[in-house]
């Protein structure tokens, strides 16, 4: 009989996430999330900082994760930047900023980021059909900051600050 176990060779773990965000900040906790952090405001918008992390294909395009960012947008009567680019350690991440009224804090703005982590070769699928086609062990990890209300335009440049601390490590099997 054959024990399978995860995270293992055949199943990958996650890639690790750290952030470094500025004193006063504090630890949040949403559904959904992997890691979340914001500077309380008693009666203003709290710019916040979200970074999810969740499988999907190794062939997974950003474009698509960029795509999802706009139609929200446009749902909420908003739009998108144009796509850039942003090397965070040894990442490199995809990203668009998205912005949309709102009626209690007059406007919300998003910056975006995106990054596909694929399993370290020799690690992820060894032995396993799944890991000979090459179809086991991606990560989608999405960095999100956001700001809104009359703050929001010295606040995005502090979300920007914390988000390009974001250091991703891949998951190399080290602990399994």
């Amino acid at each position: 009989m054959t024990t399978l176990a995860y995270p293992s060779a055949d199943f990958p773990g996650p890639p690790a996430v750290a952030l470094e965000v500025p004193d006063g900040w504090e630890p949040a906790h949403a559904p959904g999330t992997t890691m979340a952090a914001r500077l309380p405001r008693s009666d203003a918008f709290a710019p916040n900082v979200v970074v999810t992390v969740e499988p999907c294909a190794p062939d997974h395009r950003l474009e698509d994760s960029l795509e999802l960012v706009r139609a929200r947008a446009a749902s909420r009567g908003g739009g998108v930047s144009q796509p850039y680019a942003a090397e965070l350690g040894d990442a490199r991440f995809v990203g668009c900023d998205a912005s949309w009224p709102d009626e209690d804090v007059e406007t919300v703005l998003q910056a975006n980021l995106f990054h596909v982590v694929t399993p370290t070769p020799g690690v992820a699928g060894a032995g396993g059909a799944a890991g000979a086609a090459g179809a086991v062990g991606a990560h989608l990890v999405q960095l999100t900051g956001a700001v809104g209300g009359p703050t929001a335009e010295q606040d995005y440049e502090l979300i920007r600050a914390v988000l390009t601390t974001a250091r991703v490590t891949p998951w190399t099997g080290g602990d399994a």
